[in-house]
C-alpha cells in the first residue's frame, strides 16, 4: 500500500473505524467495521453492491443508513476525505500514503494488528486493534 510493506498485518490502514486495502492494481476498498458485522462501502472503486452511496463529478459520496454524507472518495485520485466523520484526508497511491499532511513512504510493519491507525486526532503506525470493532474476515 503505497510502496509501504505491511506483513503479518491484518488491517494495514485503518481510517476512524474502517479499513482500507488496496489490490494490486491500486483500487481501493473501504470496510466500515463499526457495527456487529462488517460493511463493504466501497471495492475495487466502485461503490460497493447494497452500499448507499451519491454520485459526484470526481466519484462519489458514502451514506449512511439516513442518509447522511459520511464520505467522498475519488477514484482517479485515490483520495478518501471526511464529511461527518471528522477524519483527515487520506490519499493511497502505488507510492505513497498521504493522511492529512503526513506522508508515508517506503515504511515496513509487521506483526502488527494494525499498519497505520487514523484517528480524529492522531496517526500511528503499528497499532492495536480498538476495542468494540466487527471482525474483519478476508
Amino acid at each position: 500500500m503505497g510502496s509501504n510493506i505491511f506483513r503479518d498485518v491484518q488491517i494495514p490502514l485503518l481510517w476512524g473505524q474502517r479499513a482500507v486495502v488496496q489490490d494490486e492494481e491500486g483500487r481501493l476498498s473501504v470496510i466500515d467495521l463499526s457495527s456487529r458485522e462488517a460493511k463493504l462501502e466501497v471495492l475495487s472503486d466502485e461503490p460497493a453492491e447494497g452500499a448507499a452511496y451519491s454520485p459526484r463529478d470526481d466519484g462519489f459520496v458514502v451514506l449512511d443508513d439516513r442518509g447522511r454524507e459520511l464520505y467522498s472518495y475519488n477514484p482517479r485520485d485515490n483520495v478518501l476525505s471526511s464529511i461527518s466523520l471528522g477524519l483527515p484526508e487520506c490519499q493511497v497511491t502505488k507510492s505513497v500514503m498521504r493522511i492529512g499532511g503526513n506522508t508515508f513512504s517506503g515504511n515496513r510493519v509487521v506483526g502488527s494488528a494494525v499498519g497505520i491507525a487514523v484517528t480524529e486526532t492522531s496517526v500511528s503506525i503499528g497499532a492495536p486493534l480498538p476495542p468494540g470493532l466487527a471482525k474483519l474476515a478476508l
